[in-house]
């Protein structure tokens, strides 16, 4: 053989075995990760993504992201006089609204969730949040008279919506506040973007509210590993969590009374309210926690049985599929935890103290 012909053999070896080795190491370790934090909806916002994409493609689709919660945030604040929200309370009582696309589905969401929960959530409700809201930031408290004229205002048997861009709220001086199902929408909405854009692995936490998808991607893993999403533990600093939930695909959100509230002549009031009665929530339960595909009707439900309570709440779930549930509760000897049979295996207690109680409600 020529010496030329050898050579070219050598060359054209060499690069098929440099180009066995590239796709070798694709085949192990294919996916960037990226992540990304930031404040958006008035909380703080950590994105992970992860695809078999360029480290720069990935941070576009993130930065993408966070524009789409902006979006959210322009048509859902009840803060912003321009929103779309504002607008249909500024109409109230008087004449119909056009909105948009995503304000109608969460509207929509928000009316089956009141329904479902019997009142117990209720997107009508900012009358009586507003009054709150500006009497303990005068160090007072609401006249009972206060109260029964913000319930009086609060009826979502009364908010009516036409297909596909009208909203009404049939009541003089009504007004919505998305504020309890708002973020869980945000997340649906943000984890289908990511998706549409060939993400396959990614954790969305909108302050509580997280929604995970594919599992976590590992480098150098083919196989993925369950996401590890903690519930806070209410005595303790932010990231001390009770229990940790392992989960692949899927919303769980939490809301709790343990951060926001004010402190008035000596009691506490939490943020958190029962559209029924017209007062903040006063019970035991510190936190309920919703585990659900649907992050929507997951928000909304949390809310709802921060109000039922826990023994109502594990009846309503028996007849709600595919829906699970962590509630934590505040005693005399400390804290408890019950738990939805169907995260038996996958939720385990953080802390040395406290045992998860599992309850079959199927």
């Amino acid at each position: 053989m020529k010496k030329s012909s050898l050579r070219h053999f050598f060359l054209i070896f060499c690069s098929l075995a440099g180009i066995v080795g590239i796709f070798s190491i694709r085949m192990i370790d294919p996916l960037k990760t990226v992540s990304r934090d930031g404040i958006s909806m008035d909380t703080v916002v950590r994105m992970t993504a992860s695809a078999a994409k360029t480290e720069s493609e990935l941070d576009e689709i993130l930065e993408g992201a966070f524009g789409l919660l902006e979006e959210m945030e322009k048509k859902f604040s009840t803060h912003d006089p321009n929103s779309e929200i504002s607008a249909v309370n500024a109409a109230s009582g008087a004449e119909w609204v056009k909105i948009s696309y995503d304000t109608y589905a969460v509207l929509a969401s928000s009316i089956n969730a009141a329904r479902l929960a019997d009142g117990a959530f209720d997107p009508t409700v900012g009358a009586v949040t507003l009054l709150w809201q500006k009497k303990l930031a005068e160090g007072k408290i609401p006249e009972d008279g206060e109260i029964s004229e913000a319930v009086r205002k609060t009826d979502f048997g009364k908010l009516s919506l036409s297909a596909p861009d009208g909203a009404f709220l049939d009541i003089s001086g009504g007004a919505i506040d998305l504020g309890g199902v708002a973020k869980g929408y945000a997340s649906a909405a943000v984890r289908d973007y990511l998706r549409k854009n060939d993400v396959t692995s990614a954790l969305i936490d909108l302050g509580g509210n997280v929604a995970v998808m594919g599992g976590r991607a590992e480098r150098g893993e083919a196989k993925r590993a369950p996401w590890r999403v903690g519930i806070q533990h209410p005595a303790k600093p932010r990231g001390a969590p009770i229990c940790v939930l392992e989960i692949s695909e899927g919303a769980v959100i939490t809301a709790g009374v343990y951060e926001r509230f004010r402190e008035v002549q000596g009691r506490r009031y939490t943020h958190i309210f029962d559209p029924r009665a017209g007062r903040p929530v006063d019970g035991e339960l510190e936190s309920v926690t919703v585990v659900s595909n649907d992050p929507t009707q997951a928000d909304a439900l949390s809310t709802a049985f921060m109000v039922m309570g826990r023994d109502a709440s594990l009846r309503l779930l028996s007849v709600i599929p595919g829906t699970d549930a962590v509630f934590v509760s505040r005693g005399a000897d400390g804290y408890s935890v019950t738990a939805t049979a169907g995260l038996e295996g996958t939720l385990k207690p953080s802390a040395d103290e406290v045992l998860v109680e599992f309850a079959d409600v199927r």
